[in-house]
């Protein structure tokens, strides 16, 4: 199909306005959808981390073992190549940088701006 069928000057390139605004808007909608199983995650792993009183009491929590690697900033590739002691030193560091200086409001971290 050649391109002079549908292209007859520099501004049948122009996106409108109005098709800009759709694309960010549809772009902005996706997100969210895509977003919400993570939200909803989250929203369960903080009621789970509630149960803990103190930051060192998450270690006890199973349930939520996998979220801890996760925080700690391992990745998949990284935990094939870890013997379970070195999950939990990373774990515990997560603990002692991040968790413990953040204080009470340490299952809260949107609070502690030295978490990122």
């Amino acid at each position: 199909m050649p391109y002079n069928e549908h292209i007859e000057k520099w501004e049948d390139l122009v996106t409108t306005q109005q098709a800009t605004r759709k694309g960010f808007i549809a772009i902005a909608f996706e997100k969210n959808i895509k977003g919400t199983p993570f939200i909803e995650e989250a929203k369960s792993l903080k009621i789970l981390a509630a149960k803990a009183k103190k930051p060192k009491d998450l270690l006890r929590l199973t349930d939520i073992y996998p979220s801890l690697l996760t925080a700690s900033s391992l990745s998949e590739k990284a935990l094939g190549h870890l013997t379970d002691n070195d999950k939990k030193e990373a774990i515990s560091d997560l603990i002692e940088k991040f968790l413990e200086p953040a204080g009470k409001d340490f299952v809260d971290m949107s609070s502690y701006t030295g978490f990122y």
